[in-house]
């Protein structure tokens, strides 16, 4: 009966000049999130007229398109189907010779073979003339030819509220040969019918702020005499109208083409039924995904580096005018890219890697079950094919130029942090090699336009990469649980990490090729612990970081006064941790302080931030422990301090003008917004402090409190 398909509706309305590619990605976006037909959401957006959309149909199909002008739908026809059959099954009988048993039929689909049989059935024809009908003008004459009684409450009355709200520029007719009846109205208003006027008031200001107009009905009658303008792109019932609407305004309104309809209650329950904001919505979900791409990298080698992944996706992806949920959709889709199989894992896992180091059976059915409300699955395939090297850019997208950027986007990220977990390295040469390998790929990952703005984004967070992908971190400890998180936490900011179970194995693995830092965990080596720096570091300057499942002050300056660089206490925010180390590696390959005042390599030497160890803990510990030190302290805007203890007796401490228990009061005021360094010191500047330590971090305390409470 008709043709198969050869050639998709979006192309044929592009190749046809009816519509543009941005104006097809964008009712592809909306019929993602909405369902729903592409050529409906095209019409409803006015980017095309209904007659554009039964030429193109008829094109795709190979069969007549419907005529207003000669195809006129018989009531007495649809009368004799059951009844609704007509929207169920989107078809229209026209006319039937009873001599010859022709009947002429509408259909939306004509491939619908079940439901064009049935007609056949149901109407005894012996043969059929079918043409196609755009899903919107078969609406349009079943309401206003009255027939169609649950018009209401079909699926396709329903609109996006941010659609309502739009404003979106309306397309005059594309052809001379457009009829005033399907040509899109250059000011559509929307109409509101309700017989409460304070519906009215409430409403017009927020539509004209909006830049909308909108027009009110109070009755069937003037209902549809506004309908008759022929102006009107929306209609909006409020439910006190809504049975006099179903039964007067067809008889009110004959021959006229009517909107779309949605029913005003439906967007508040739509909106009372979004009990959470989106920003909080987006955030549960990314958390999600990322604490399960955390416990399946527990038992990784190397985990992807999600974190640098999300990162320079969003960055990309908000440099290339990407919106906010497209944005959004680029770092689920980073966070959804499963690694391939190791090379011991079974046959069938190490087929679902083509080379590119994605299991992508894995990767692809999970975003389809996640089911995000915009094209990941889509945007992840077309990242297949550009790692796959089986796209000519320049055909590549050409119907859908969102997801073709979003693939080219993922698919440049991930080659570059792939390569990065490989190549380790620093400075200038370093990021000269990465620029020229970047660029080599231009053309075949990204077009080049894309991988230039994805240098700038490098550029602007390369001291954040000063000690990030591809350096080397040992994580000397047994299995334990927090140790396999904490290291699946580091490879996702790209850390490589290697995980040991005796300090005999790290000591000599440094001794060979120092790593950047280690990491070693204390209830693994209590006995050895306090010699573990020593150990491992053997002189040099490599950072050695201790891990601790104790939060006690004391126990974590017994650890710092051992020579650890930093103490983690364990477990806890492994973000915070992540965070520290990751600033701490900074500052040791660029040589800085990183914030924290720095000191001499000298045993009993350590340094920290409020953070780590708060300072009314680090005073109280140190006067415990009978301390003879100098502490520096600092602000990141940099305010400095310096205190002297001798013997764990606090005096003297000096802060800008500032000079004894004064001093200490500021410092305490700083709550968190710090880091100090302490060293041994033997020789001390003139006292000037006669109170007890004890007295005056209680007043300096009491001083912070009042504070926080003072209007």
């Amino acid at each position: 009966m008709t043709n198969a398909r050869t050639e998709r509706l979006d192309q044929i309305l592009i190749r046809l000049g009816f519509a543009t590619a941005e104006q097809v990605a964008q009712a592809l976006r909306k019929q993602q999130g909405l369902g729903g037909r592409l050529g409906t959401h095209l019409v409803y957006d006015g980017h095309v007229t209904e007659e554009q959309l039964g030429r193109a149909l008829s094109v795709q199909f190979g069969v007549p398109a419907f005529d207003l002008a000669r195809h006129r739908p018989s009531p007495d026809l649809v009368g004799r189907l059951p009844e609704g059959f007509t929207r169920q099954h989107l078809v229209l009988p026209l006319s039937l010779d009873e001599e010859s048993g022709t009947l002429s039929l509408a259909a939306v689909d004509p491939r619908d073979s079940t439901a064009i049989g049935q007609v056949r059935a149901l109407l005894r024809c012996r043969q059929l003339e079918v043409c196609v009908i755009p899903e919107v003008t078969l609406e349009k004459l079943l309401v206003g030819a009255g027939l169609d009684g649950d018009a209401l409450h079909g699926p396709r009355r329903l609109i996006e509220l941010p659609e309502l709200f739009a404003g979106a520029e309306e397309t005059e007719a594309a052809t001379a040969g457009d009829s005033a009846e399907t040509a899109a109205p250059a000011d559509r208003s929307v109409l509101l019918v309700t017989g409460r006027s304070f519906l009215a008031s409430f409403l017009a200001p927020l539509f004209e702020r909006e830049g909308r107009t909108l027009v009110v009905a109070a009755d069937p009658v003037q209902a549809g005499a506004l309908l008759a303008r022929g102006d009107v792109g929306h209609v909006l019932l409020a439910e006190d109208m809504a049975t006099a609407w179903r039964d007067r305004v067809p008889a009110v309104a004959t021959g006229v083409s009517q909107p779309p309809v949605t029913r005003l209650g439906q967007i508040g329950e739509t909106l009372l039924d979004t009990v959470a904001p989106y920003p909080a919505l987006r955030r549960s979900l990314l958390g999600a995904l990322q604490l399960i791409a955390e416990q399946a990298g527990e038992g990784q080698p190397q985990p992807p580096a999600y974190d640098l992944l999300r990162r320079d996706a969003r960055a990309l992806g908000e440099s290339l005018g990407f919106e906010l949920l497209a944005i959004d959709g680029l770092e689920v889709a980073a966070l959804l890219l499963a690694p391939a199989a190791p090379p011991a894992a079974n046959v069938e896992a190490l087929l679902a890697d083509d080379g590119t180091g994605i299991d992508w059976s894995r990767t692809l059915g999970t975003a389809t079950a996640v089911a995000f409300p915009w094209r990941v699955d889509a945007a992840l395939a077309a990242m297949r094919q550009l790692l796959g090297g089986r796209v000519n850019l320049d055909e590549f997208g050409r119907n859908d130029p969102e997801t073709a950027q979003a693939a080219q986007v993922l698919a440049l990220v991930w080659h570059h942090h792939q390569r990065s977990a490989a190549v380790a390295g620093v400075g200038e040469a370093h990021t000269a090699n990465r620029n020229a390998s970047l660029r080599a790929r231009g053309g075949q990952l990204a077009r080049p336009e894309i991988v230039e703005r994805y240098l700038q984004v490098l550029a602007r967070t390369e001291d954040e990469l000063v000690a990030g992908a591809g350096q080397q971190l040992l994580v000397v400890g047994g299995d334990d649980r927090t140790l396999r998180q904490l290291g699946a936490r580091l490879g996702h900011l790209g850390y490589r990490t290697l995980v040991l179970r005796t300090l005999d194995e790290a000591a000599e693995l440094c001794a060979r090729q120092a790593p950047a830092a280690v990491l070693v965990h204390e209830g693994s080596f209590p006995h050895e612990i306090l010699r573990a720096r020593e150990r491992l570091a053997a002189g040099t300057r490599l950072p050695v970081f201790a891990l601790t499942g104790e939060a006690d002050p004391a126990r974590l300056l017994t650890l710092f006064d051992a020579g650890f660089d930093d103490v983690f206490a364990l477990p806890r925010d492994l973000e915070l941790v992540a965070a520290r180390l990751r600033k701490a590696l900074r500052a040791s390959a660029s040589g800085a302080p990183g914030g924290v005042p720095s000191s001499p390599s000298r045993p009993g030497s350590f340094q920290a931030a409020f953070t780590a160890f708060a300072f009314t803990d680090l005073m109280q510990t140190l006067s415990q422990s009978l301390k003879s030190v100098r502490i520096d302290l600092q602000r990141p805007g940099g305010e400095r301090a310096v205190m002297f203890l001798d013997r764990g007796q606090l005096v003297h401490a000096a802060s800008g003008t500032l000079r004894g228990a004064d001093a200490v009061y500021s410092v305490i005021a700083w709550e968190d917004d710090g880091a100090f360094a302490v060293q041994p010191e033997s020789e001390f500047p003139a006292p000037n402090i006669g109170l007890p330590l004890e007295s005056i971090l209680m007043e300096g305390c009491r001083l912070l409190d009042e504070s926080r409470i003072r209007p």
